[in-house]
């Protein structure tokens, strides 16, 4: 009875010991990885307790060899998706994998970009510098690359490299969100290099294409195609005339002669403008693509629509060719209050056919193109048109002698649409 006694007391004494042990780890655990002033956080709840804790340390523990050993086998839910770790046999290398991954990703769109599988080793050099490799999609589609981070107190910097592949392969990564994969036939290559800082998500992206080239798609249907009834030009038209093409080109795509239905260079551009909180939206669409969402895609905001169009947009370049394609958004793009085409509102807002328009008034219309309700409301409530736009529009006329476009630029402060409201009143439909 003693010698059981003994035995259980010493049980006690020994599970109160572990108990103190685990807790002084415990704590001093948590003093090692709690954050310091300015450093980058993330807040850990225990119970009924908070803790700020550094990220930088959480990361460096986690790829430390004792800390890869306590992942080892692990699945860890993450807001990405549910992620399985893995710790190499040499000691050094930490694998990681989840199936689907889910990015939020606000450039690209609203809705978030789910991938079926993403896969990543990680590698630890000294305390700062990481490197490993990435596999996004599965098996012989997969893309892969490598990347390589930089870690401080306040920021993670990763440049990542996702190596030469099929675009089809790219696309393979979306499946089926994108229905139109099940009869294109998308040719070419693309490799992309990306630079981003964690937690900021401040991010470079510079792909780089080569051979894109889209079938089957069926875009051909439209070279014989007639503006629907409700945008078609009045009976005896007389066509566009010289300035209303020029003046949509300089508003919504100025490179139109130089690419093939979509621009790398401004998608770049319009990347980086639009991570900075100050700067207005600004878009990186060709009037090719455009005129794909016209036609098929609609304008919901989602990178799988973008996908769509760029497919579309590819092949009508091919199919149409340039002269067809600009006729064609010149007989579909809205122009406000329901009208579609530009002979509509030549008549209605000009008082004339689009064939007769002057410079000024051709480049006052393209520049309605971006936002054609608002700026039309606001012109009927107020009489006031965006000068500093028309005055970008008419800048960008080209081929136009300089002499030419200053004059315009000159005569437009003067300048007003012929249907004005009188003062105090608005102009009514």
């Amino acid at each position: 009875m003693n010698r059981a006694k003994k035995w259980l007391i010493g049980l006690g004494v020994a599970a109160l010991t572990f108990v103190v042990v685990a807790a002084a780890g415990l704590l001093l655990m948590l003093r090692t990885v709690a954050a310091g002033p300015d450093e980058w956080s993330t807040t850990v709840r225990l119970g009924p307790f908070e803790r700020s804790l550094s990220v930088p340390a959480l990361i460096r523990a986690g790829t430390h060899p004792l800390g890869m050993w306590l992942l080892d086998g692990r699945r860890l839910r993450t807001s990405a998706g549910v992620v399985q770790w893995q710790a190499y046999s040499d000691g050094q290398t930490l694998y990681g994998r989840c199936e689907p991954c889910v990015l939020k990703l606000p450039a690209l769109g609203e809705t978030a970009v789910s991938l079926p599988r993403a896969a990543w080793t990680i590698k630890r050099n000294g305390q700062s510098e990481f490197r490993g490799t990435l596999a996004l999609g599965r098996d012989e589609q997969a893309v892969r690359g490598a990347w390589r981070g930089q870690l401080s107190g306040s920021a993670l910097a990763l440049q990542v490299h996702l190596q030469r592949a099929p675009i089809a392969s790219y696309y393979a990564l979306f499946g089926t969100d994108i229905p139109e994969l099940q009869q294109a036939r998308i040719e070419g290559e693309a490799s992309v290099q990306l630079r981003t800082s964690l937690p900021s998500g401040a991010w470079q992206l510079r792909p780089q294409v080569e051979g894109f080239q889209v079938h089957g798609l069926g875009t051909e249907a439209l070279v014989g195609a007639g503006a629907p009834r409700a945008c078609a030009a009045p009976k005896g038209a007389a066509g566009w005339g010289r300035w209303l093409p020029l003046a949509v080109l300089s508003a919504e795509d100025q490179r139109f002669h130089e690419h093939g239905g979509y621009d790398l260079a401004e998608i770049n551009a319009a990347w980086q403008r639009n991570q900075r909180d100050d700067a207005p939206t600004r878009g990186a669409s060709t009037l090719t693509q455009q005129l794909a969402k016209l036609v098929y895609t609609g304008d919901d905001r989602t990178h799988v629509r973008k996908l769509r169009e760029l497919l579309y947009a590819v092949e009508m370049e091919r199919t149409l060719g340039k002269a067809r394609i600009l006729q064609l958004y010149l007989s579909l793009a809205p122009w406000g209050e329901g009208r579609c085409g530009g002979e509509a509102p030549a008549q209605r807002y000009l008082g004339k056919p689009a064939a007769e328009l002057t410079p000024i008034e051709a480049s006052w219309l393209a520049s309605l193109l971006r936002s054609p309700d608002a700026q039309v409301r606001h012109w009927r409530r107020t009489g006031e048109i965006d000068r500093k736009r028309v005055a970008l529009v008419l800048d960008g006329l080209r081929p136009v002698p300089p002499a030419v476009r200053r004059i315009q630029l000159q005569r437009l402060p003067q300048w007003q649409p012929a249907w004005r409201p009188a003062s105090g009143a608005s102009i009514e439909p």
